[in-house]
């Protein structure tokens, strides 16, 4: 490294020492071939005196070395097989997440659906979002690793520590083929567009409705992935995977081995400053008594729980334990009925079977997604402009049980006479659902964004409702630098039979450490 020095070197001198002395060569008749033979021997001098410089250098180096190690009890012995330096590995990164938020409406539950920490809305007031730990780097030239570590905080309840990631992935050294990639532990799996991605690299505060509902926020399941990325001029990525079978939309595993998905995604330049990519995923598994909340049946318990009511679906004495579909479909009133009001009884006890019951089944959900990006003046760090959209269709074949409980009392005044019952209240289903979001972000200076967004879920199809949720939602943000955000959005829900929550949410988001750039 050091030879284009050498020569610079001793041209520099050689010159030196002929532009000194001209007179005196002249005077003494001194030969061509004499000044030559002086900068040679010059040149030798200047390398032996470099090379021994270098030698003392490399001395020091070691030194130095043995005096870092000389007292840890594992040393590097030197007869181990040399590997990358890992001097600086792994790195590490903090990301802080932080929000006060209002609302109008009480309540904002998502009704028909399993209601997780992750898929209810904002708390009110002050609070702190989902922070992150995290570790990542090179383990060497075949494998690199990452752990990150999540701490939820949820209003009223202990702080929650999370093993959100933890994984090894193949490194192109590996040498198996060009564009292959395995991944094995618990990552955010390829799904869609945005599973891969943490919250906090979102366009908005909250996720939309469609992740809220089916994946509790994201599918982060244990499993093993593999990918590749063809050698054509378009971008086209292919690959799946097999998971334990305990994430939403799934849970209570049996064998280990209960989940299986597939995706693939195509994408390329549209013209000279645009870029496209369209994808479409599948996530197939069976569910084991997957639960759900509590929120919509503790609401409607409470509203019908009176054991006098005789227009309560949930409490037909007629009731007994043959399951039979058509006479879930007689005792959970899905026929028809003149009465309006006990039919929105019934669809209401119908959403309380999606929402708070107990599924075993199979499920399998698929997602279609498409995202465009379009830089105005050919810099997307002065000015970008992003469209992004997502499909999701779910479909269940199984049932849902629902635990209703109700007092009964042999006499009515004397409350010692009274007891609870519990009844078991059985729905065979085979149905779906589906729901969507599009949204659109515009960088108009390289620290200001604004977006919109807007997003609907169907109920499902069996809960007979004629009203779907959905939402909008418009935000600007300020980013200090890469490493810093602030967000401020307000939220419209329209949720279903739910008075409309208009929200509004203030959020920043602050990463310290190294951070790394995110993918297409």
């Amino acid at each position: 490294m050091f030879g284009a020095a050498r020569l610079t070197v001793c041209m520099v001198f050689g010159m030196l020492i002929v532009l000194s002395a001209p007179d005196t060569h002249a005077q003494s008749g001194t030969t061509v071939e004499a000044i030559r033979a002086e900068l040679e021997t010059l040149k030798r001098q200047y390398e032996d005196r470099i090379s021994t410089l270098e030698s003392q250098l490399e001395a020091l180096k070691h030194e130095s070395h043995e005096d870092e190690h000389e007292d840890e009890p594992h040393a590097r012995d030197h007869s181990d097989p040399p590997h990358q330096d890992n001097a600086f590995n792994p790195s590490i990164s903090l990301v802080l997440d932080g929000r006060v938020a209002n609302h109008s409406a009480d309540e904002s539950e998502l009704a028909g659906y399993p209601a997780g920490h992750e898929s209810g809305r904002t708390p009110s007031g002050l609070s702190l979002g989902h922070s992150e730990l995290v570790m990542n780097g090179s383990i060497d030239d075949k494998f690199m690793g990452n752990l990150t570590l999540g701490l939820g905080v949820h209003p009223g309840e202990p702080v929650e520590l999370e093993l959100e990631e933890a994984y090894v992935r193949t490194l192109p050294g590996i040498g198996i083929m060009d564009g292959f990639q395995l991944t094995a532990g618990r990552a955010l799996w390829t799904f869609g567009y945005l599973n891969e991605f943490h919250a906090h690299a979102d366009d908005f505060a909250d996720r939309p409705l469609p992740y809220r509902a089916y994946l509790d926020g994201a599918f982060n399941d244990d499993g093993v992935e593999m990918s590749l990325v063809l050698p054509t001029d378009m971008f086209a990525e292919f690959g799946g995977g097999v998971f334990r079978g305990d994430d939403m939309p799934f849970g209570g595993s049996d064998s280990g081995v209960e989940a299986w998905s597939a995706y693939g995604r195509i994408g390329g330049d549209a013209g000279r400053d645009g870029a496209w990519r369209v994808g479409a995923s599948i996530l197939n598994g069976r569910a084991h008594d997957r639960m759900g909340g509590v929120h919509v049946h503790d609401d409607v318990h409470d509203d019908h729980g009176d054991p006098g009511h005789d227009d309560d679906p949930g409490h037909d004495d007629d009731h007994d334990d043959d399951h039979d579909h058509d006479h879930d479909d007689d005792h959970l009133g899905l026929h028809d009925d003149d009465d309006d009001d006990h039919e929105e009884e019934e669809h209401e006890h119908l959403a309380d079977f999606f929402t708070g019951g107990a599924f075993t089944g199979n499920t399998r959900l698929v997602a279609l997604d498409v995202r465009y990006t379009w830089a105005p003046t050919g810099n997307p760090r002065e000015s970008e402009l992003i469209l992004q959209g997502e499909y999701f269709w779910r479909v269940e074949s199984g049932l849902y049980t629902l635990h209703e409980e109700h007092e009964t009392c042999e006499d009515p005044d004397d409350p010692h006479t009274c007891h609870v019952e519990t009844e078991d209240v059985v729905l065979d289903l085979d149905g779906g659902s589906s729901g969507w979001y599009v949204q659109g972000v515009y960088k108009f200076s390289p620290q200001w964004r604004a977006g919109a967004r807007y997003a609907r879920l169907e109920m499902p199809k069996d809960a007979e409702a004629e009203e779907d949720h959905s939402a909008f939602s418009a935000m600007v943000d300020w980013s200090s630098s890469e490493f810093g955000r602030v967000r401020l959005q307000y939220n419209r829900e329209n949720l279903y039979e739910q008075e409309d929550d208009n929200q509004v949410m203030l959020q920043y988001i602050m990463s310290l450490g190294a951070h790394g750039a995110h993918s297409f």
